[in-house]
């Protein structure tokens, strides 16, 4: 155990720095790609939108 205390620094061993590296690099092309995600979807409802907005059918008893 006291090789272990000596050989690490506050109780990290030198894989965790490039460990974190990775993760952050991670986390922000997870969160790029969701965001660029949430954008085409948004862009696919608009089409989707101004395809259909002609297509309305009128409610009962109201002429169009």
């Amino acid at each position: 155990m006291s090789y272990i205390l000596e050989h690490t620094t506050l109780g990290f061993c030198w894989w965790d720095l490039p460990a974190l590296i990775i993760l952050i690099v991670v986390i922000a092309a997870f969160a790029w790609k969701h965001h660029d995600m949430k954008k085409q979807e948004k862009d696919l409802e608009d089409q989707i939108s101004e395809l259909y907005a002609d297509d309305t059918i009128p409610l009962e008893g109201k002429q169009a």
